[in-house]
């Protein structure tokens, strides 16, 4: 989510969390399943509100979640996947975690899907860039 080694403040955290979870949504890649988080520190990162994340606004709150230990009231128990790389991987500074409607329709066919990355890394940015703050 953030390719800087510079350490967010928890407010640049909640909304880039927010901006991201929005972004996501609506363009598209997510649905009613997925969530993002951003790295605090070593010990602490924050996640979006167990929402579709198109629908995550301003007004909604990330939950802080410690890298080591039990989940807190508001956590998703997806969430743990994001304890264990934030643990294993001290480099890693944000995650985006999403089920594409696409993809999960396919998978009720029994069909495998080639991977596209490049298209929605395009559509992901285009989203981010025009995305306004919190």
């Amino acid at each position: 989510m953030n390719s800087s080694s510079r350490t967010l403040s928890a407010g640049e955290a909640a909304d880039l969390v927010r901006v991201t979870a929005r972004a996501v949504g609506r363009a598209g890649l997510s649905h009613a399943y997925g969530h993002c988080s951003a790295r605090l520190d070593e010990n602490t990162f924050v996640v979006s509100p167990a929402k579709p994340m198109g629908l995550v606004t301003a007004q909604d709150n990330p939950v802080t979640v410690p890298v080591r230990g039990p989940l807190p009231s508001g956590a998703l128990g997806e969430v743990r996947l994001h304890q264990q790389i934030y643990r294993r991987r001290a480099d890693v500074r944000g995650i985006v975690r999403y089920q594409s409607p696409r993809i999960m329709s396919l998978s009720s066919l029994g069909r495998t899907p080639l991977a596209d990355t490049a298209s929605a890394a395009t559509s992901l940015r285009k989203h981010l860039s025009g995305a306004t703050r919190a």
